[in-house]
């Protein structure tokens, strides 16, 4: 190994040298980090509120066998929530969406046929909103403006044509899932 010996000014000298290079290359990387970083578009998880709220979210994308039940639940409790419903579930079931606008809930969208929405086109997605809005909007007669992506799968591109659209995109911050074999157990 060879090590040289500085002393007084080249020591300096080679210091100073040393430091300048590393703040070029320091001012460099963060240039470029912060010129080449995309902003990340991120939907809605939670809102603040001064008071103790939360928002309650359901997806409609299988069946409406439990539709009456939850519906007498929520009555009963007076809890009004926001059903996100997939198109294709829509054409199958319209009077349980008319029964869901009926009681007063929100409706929005879950897409019209539950892809993984981050691997579609600026077109599929737009498609998918255009046709389950129609759908969902003339069976329940409701405005619809809230989109809550399949399995929460979403990127910028999901996010920014959702947006384009007018529609506000919504993901959940806790789930309760179907932890028992009686998912209205959690209202008991």
């Amino acid at each position: 190994m060879m090590f040289a010996v500085y002393t007084g000014k080249r020591f300096v000298l080679v210091l100073a040298v040393t430091l300048a290079v590393v703040c070029c290359l320091l001012g460099t990387v963060k240039t470029a980090i912060r010129t080449n970083a995309v902003p990340r578009e991120l939907p809605i998880y939670s809102v603040n509120t001064p008071e103790k709220q939360m928002a309650l979210t359901i997806n409609c994308a299988w069946d409406d066998s439990d539709v009456d039940q939850l519906l007498q639940i929520l009555e009963d409790r007076n809890i009004k929530a926001t059903f996100f419903i997939v198109g294709d579930w829509c054409d199958k079931y319209p009077d349980a969406v008319r029964k869901l606008a009926d009681a007063g809930h929100e409706l929005g969208s879950h897409s019209d046929t539950h892809p993984d929405m981050a691997r579609q086109t600026r077109e599929q997605i737009t498609a998918e909103l255009n046709a389950s809005r129609r759908k969902i909007e003339d069976v329940s007669g409701q405005e619809i403006h809230l989109f809550r992506p399949p399995s929460g799968s979403y990127n910028n591109l999901v996010v920014s044509a959702a947006r384009a659209l007018g529609w506000e995109v919504i993901q959940w911050s806790n789930d309760i899932g179907y932890t028992n074999s009686n998912p209205f157990a959690i209202g008991d």
